[in-house]
């Protein structure tokens, strides 16, 4: 199953600056007359900090991938549009292409964009600071990125097996020779029959046979389909029954005579 997502550069850096200018305001209200700190740890329009915001985001954007790449199921098809690539032609978007399991929760897709977007914001803020030799104000943010990549992971979270669209049985009819397996059957011990069996239209072909006493009679799946061979092996009588193998409820019992001869 391939999902496409998208997010916004400008959103992003929008979303650090503003955080870092929250941090600066604070600092502004404690500092001292003339103090340059709050200014130079904002991370405004300076050209630098231009330079350095979009060298972050990229870095960001590169460990996003390396997260997903446990999760590619690459074909000689998809290998070149998988996750590892991103779309960056745009001024402005940033679009992954992601090839995974078709068990996938696709319900999770705007979710994992949101959580992408937060990863990069987070790996941004830490960066920042880091450059800005604030370590006690890193620390969250590396929290933050810790906790972003383990919820991105969870979006990955397989869903439940598919209902079987397959329909079983419902119904079971039998004949032994042609002939409406009903009641009981009488048979030579020296002659073999076949046992051929019907079921529901378009249903699975999953029926087993059974007999209550194989040394008397055994059964044998026959090379043609729907169809058990009765092999008696001595005189006597065994209860021979027809059941699919999905439900107690679809069956078909009847009783085999075998005698050394009849009339």
């Amino acid at each position: 199953m391939t999902i496409k997502f998208q997010i916004i550069k400008s959103v992003i850096i929008e979303a650090v600056k503003a955080a870092t200018y929250l941090k600066g305001k604070i600092d502004e209200a404690a500092a001292q007359p003339g103090q340059r700190t709050p200014y130079f740890e904002t991370a405004g329009d300076d050209e630098v900090h231009e330079r350095t915001l979009d060298r972050d985001l990229t870095t960001a954007l590169e460990k996003a991938k390396i997260i997903f790449v446990d999760y590619f199921v690459p074909t000689a098809q998809t290998i070149g549009d998988n996750a590892i690539y991103y779309n960056g032609k745009t001024n402005d978007i940033v679009e992954f292409t992601l090839n995974v399991s078709r068990r996938y929760n696709g319900s999770l897709t705007d979710t994992l964009a949101r959580l992408v977007a937060k990863f990069v914001e987070d790996s941004m803020c830490y960066e920042w600071w880091l450059k800005i030799g604030n370590l006690n104000q890193a620390a969250p943010y590396q929290s933050a990125v810790a906790a972003d990549e383990l919820a991105i992971r969870r979006c990955f979270v397989l869903s439940g097996p598919v209902v079987p669209t397959i329909n079983f049985p419902t119904t079971l009819t039998a004949k032994v020779d042609g002939t409406d397996a009903e009641g009981e059957i009488t048979m030579r011990v020296d002659e073999d029959a076949t046992v051929s069996y019907s079921i529901d239209a378009g249903a699975v072909d999953d029926v087993e046979a059974r007999s209550g006493d194989p040394s008397v009679v055994e059964i044998v799946r026959d090379e043609a389909p729907k169809t058990f061979v009765l092999v008696p092996r001595n005189t006597g009588v065994a209860e021979i029954r027809l059941f699919s193998r999905h439900t107690d409820n679809v069956y078909v019992d009847f009783t085999v005579i075998v005698a050394k001869e009849y009339y």
